[in-house]
């Protein structure tokens, strides 16, 4: 019996971003949460890390798409698993910034991530600050999540 073929450098980062994206959301709107940030506070740094995986990716992005097979070490592996850190990191901090400026997410990579409420509840619940708290929303589970493909 032959082993599956591997799958293509895209295939592979859609589904790291699939696992990665709601893990840093996570993490992103617990700090958030704790920081104590005011709601145009969050948003200013919500787009700093947006636009700082930006950055990472238009200097590294060569390393996630034209992969060889070849096992990395060292530097070049460093230097892959940097980039994809930031990469998802940036996508969860986009779909949090999104998600306080009262849309439903971001697409990035052939994927949506957003909310997991539905989209009426997204009118009324996700924009709104509690107590000063920019991130309620995101912490009572909303953080980005991929929907799935139809």
């Amino acid at each position: 019996m032959r082993q599956p073929e591997p799958l293509n450098a895209i295939d592979e980062l859609q589904l790291f971003l699939d696992f990665a994206v709601p893990l840093c959301g996570a993490d992103i709107a617990y700090k958030l949460r704790h920081w104590g940030h005011s709601r145009e506070q969050a948003k200013a740094w919500l787009r700093s890390e947006a636009e700082r995986a930006g950055g990472s990716l238009g200097e590294n992005g060569d390393v996630l798409q034209f992969s060889d097979g070849r096992p990395r070490s060292g530097r070049a592996q460093k230097r892959v698993i940097r980039t994809a850190s930031e990469l998802a990191r940036g996508v969860a901090a986009a779909a949090l910034l999104a998600q306080l400026e009262g849309k439903s997410g971001v697409e990035a990579f052939g994927g949506f991530y957003g909310g997991t409420v539905s989209p009426a509840e997204a009118e009324t619940a996700r924009v709104q600050d509690g107590d000063g708290d920019a991130v309620g929303v995101a912490a009572r589970g909303t953080c980005p999540v991929r929907k799935p493909a139809a």
